[in-house]
């Protein structure tokens, strides 16, 4: 027996070596050993327990993507089917559970929440989280893992509300392009240098006594003649009254005679201040939302997020801050979260989160 076993073997060696010798002169790099099949029916494959059918001579699970994640000694001794047979394979590392709070949940609570399904850990995920802020030209998603990250988005566009200006969002940030000088594309008047005007042109204003100013406005024409006229209401020249407001340092009897809309007690044209009382200057409401100003509060004019205290800027109008505006802000310690809002990650700490 021992000496037909060597035999055997040394046979067995020649066909191995044959081949390896084969694979070399015809150039392959291996050898392709076909598997030797492990079943013959699907009723080997203990269907009612793994989920298995016996395809090709192998048990596998009919959806190509799927695996049986049961062992097969564990099967037997449950005695019934295996909650975990022909699932993804990912499925096949998950936790098993009872309910729920046996479940580790999503990285960020704010994406979904986990979940028990017949035995096995599961998250039950957002794709696109309620937390956004409008017009940010940015997306915030959920990963398979529950984890925040953003895109940008050429849709989300802010509207500055401005009709002579193009909103887009160039390299993740609102742009508004000006407008081709021209009639406006919404309402009566013109585009000029992303600014609505009056006219463009003398003949704009269609009265002959009548002239387009260095503003835009059609006033009389002696308002650009180039003199003093006082007894028709100009403060300065060609100036005041009836005519294009004046710039700062220029006499005024009137603030309605002055660009920044102060005349100031010495008579003269003075320049916007932040307490002063007035919507002048680049302020958005009354004394704030300028880049110099205090940002408005709820409920005030705006043209950005960042003309408002709460960050969030919407048509046209300053919003109370809230758990879900995508800004951190109120007393919430991360972006929507902490405070009154749904508790943070370990990991939230700020805005750029």
């Amino acid at each position: 027996m021992p000496r037909m076993w060597k035999r055997r073997l040394c046979a067995s060696c020649a066909v191995f070596l044959a081949g390896l010798l084969w694979a070399a002169c015809t150039g392959d790099a291996y050898v392709d050993v076909e598997q030797e099949p492990t079943c013959d029916s699907t009723e080997e494959c203990q269907p009612e327990k793994t989920g298995t059918e016996c395809i090709d001579g192998r048990c596998q699970c009919a959806i190509a993507e799927e695996e049986s994640c049961c062992e097969p000694g564990a099967v037997e001794e449950e005695g019934d089917r295996c909650e975990r047979a022909c699932r993804p394979a990912s499925e096949c590392t998950a936790a098993a559970c009872e309910t729920s709070r046996d479940c580790p949940g999503p990285v960020d609570p704010r994406c979904g929440h986990a979940l028990c399904v017949a035995g096995v850990c599961r998250l039950a995920l957002r794709e696109q989280l309620e937390y956004q802020l409008p017009g940010d030209c940015r997306v915030v998603k959920c990963d398979d893992v529950g984890a925040i990250r953003v895109e940008h988005s050429g849709s989300d566009v802010f509207d500055d509300g401005n009709e002579c200006t193009i909103d887009r969002c160039i390299d993740g940030a609102s742009s508004h392009v000006p407008q081709p000088t021209g009639p406006s594309p919404e309402t009566s008047g013109y585009c000029k240098d992303g600014k609505w005007v009056g006219c463009l042109r003398d003949e704009d204003c269609g009265n002959p006594s009548y002239a387009c100013s260095g503003s835009g406005r059609c006033v009389h024409e002696w308002c650009e003649n180039g003199i003093l006229d006082v007894s028709s209401g100009e403060t300065a020249l060609d100036c005041g009254g009836p005519c294009d407001p004046c710039a700062s340092g220029q006499p005024c009897d009137s603030d309605d005679d002055c660009v920044e809309q102060i005349c100031a007690d010495d008579g003269t044209c003075a320049h916007a201040r932040c307490g002063d009382g007035v919507l002048n200057g680049s302020e958005t409401d009354v004394d704030c939302g300028a880049p110099s100003c205090p940002a408005c509060d709820p409920g005030k004019r705006c043209s950005s997020h960042g003309s408002c205290q709460s960050g969030v800027c919407s048509d046209g109008r300053c919003r109370e801050a809230s758990c879900s505006d995508g800004v951190m802000n109120g007393d919430e310690t991360g972006l929507d979260c902490g405070g009154p809002c749904v508790s943070c990650p370990l990991y939230i700490d700020g805005p750029d989160t």
